[in-house]
């Protein structure tokens, strides 16, 4: 697999992988951060401000992942992992507060 043209040195299909679970992670907290800011005099302002902190840690595991797989240097493994439980943990977060910050004064 040829892409900007590096070859996929690793199991191209982690890319695949990589791409699912981080867009997951970054739909996941953007609705919910999104609802939460909704009901906010500066909804403007505080959308970016609750959601940029929290989504560090998901493009982190997302470049170093890509990264990984196109050069082959290091194992991707840990950063999927590390992807799949973060997108674990804060889909279960959103689920569990969800109707509290849609319904709540």
């Amino acid at each position: 697999m040829v892409f900007y043209n590096l070859r996929a040195i690793g199991p191209a299909y982690q890319l695949l992988v990589v791409a699912a679970l981080g867009t997951w992670a970054l739909v996941v907290n953007g609705t919910f951060f999104a609802a939460m800011s909704v009901r906010t005099r500066n909804r403007e302002m505080m959308l970016p401000l609750l959601l940029f902190p929290i989504t560090i840690p998901a493009l982190l595991a997302m470049v170093e992942a890509t990264s990984s797989i196109l050069t082959g240097e290091f194992s991707a493994k840990f950063w999927i992992v590390l992807l799949a439980v973060y997108d674990v943990v804060f889909t279960t977060a959103c689920l569990l507060f969800f109707e509290i910050v849609l319904h709540g004064e």
